[in-house]
């Protein structure tokens, strides 16, 4: 046999000015094992007056503090659920905000690409900083000829690479800084990335 409890509580108010006094209600709740039974049943009391409620063992006073005690368990359950809730939500948001900033990074236009140069500015820009000569630089565009350092830097590239690295040079319009054969041919010349860059800076504003 359970241990009776507090199954309900009912409050009967009364409207303002009324003569009759509002009344409570207590209703006690037990799980009972009939003789023979496998189960406990459930079996309440009737309504039952705050007197009959405290004969029973449950005065006004403990029954209504237990109430209170449920009630703020319930609320600071739900409070605690709230935060929990709103932490998760911040995650989220940050989480989120994360996602679209490398989104956006990526999607975006790299503000330092250097644009493409034509073959002219390219040898023009070398020839002006004293890499090849002038002529060499006349020569390279007219007929395309590759100038002496940089024929030697094709020249000492992998059998493989050589025709590819020569047709870009001598048939190409346009160069790329990015190109992987820029760097390459960059370096067998003696320009760093940095070198390369400004390179690049001064053949674009030619």
């Amino acid at each position: 046999m359970g241990e009776p409890y507090l199954y309900e509580f009912l409050y009967r108010g009364r409207p303002a000015g009324s003569a009759e006094a509002p009344a409570w209600h207590v209703v006690i709740g037990q799980h009972v094992t009939p003789p023979g039974a496998a189960e406990a049943q459930f079996v309440a009391s009737g309504a039952l007056t705050p007197a009959q409620a405290e004969a029973a063992g449950f005065p006004l006073s403990a029954v209504l503090a237990g109430i209170d005690a449920a009630a703020l368990a319930g609320r600071d359950a739900a409070a605690a659920e709230a935060a929990a809730l709103r932490r998760e939500r911040d995650a989220l948001v940050v989480e989120r905000d994360g996602l679209a900033g490398q989104l956006a990074a990526r999607e975006a236009p790299a503000a330092d690409v250097l644009p493409a140069i034509s073959d002219r500015q390219f040898f023009q820009a070398l020839a002006q900083a004293g890499a090849i000569t002038a002529d060499e630089a006349l020569a390279a565009v007219m007929t395309g000829r590759l100038p002496a350092a940089i024929e030697a830097a094709v020249s000492a590239l992998p059998e493989a690479e050589r025709f590819a690295a020569r047709m870009l040079l001598s048939g190409a319009t346009a160069f790329e800084r990015g190109h992987p054969m820029v760097a390459r041919l960059g370096a067998a010349i003696g320009y760093d990335a940095a070198a390369l860059d400004a390179l690049w800076q001064a053949a674009a504003a030619l």
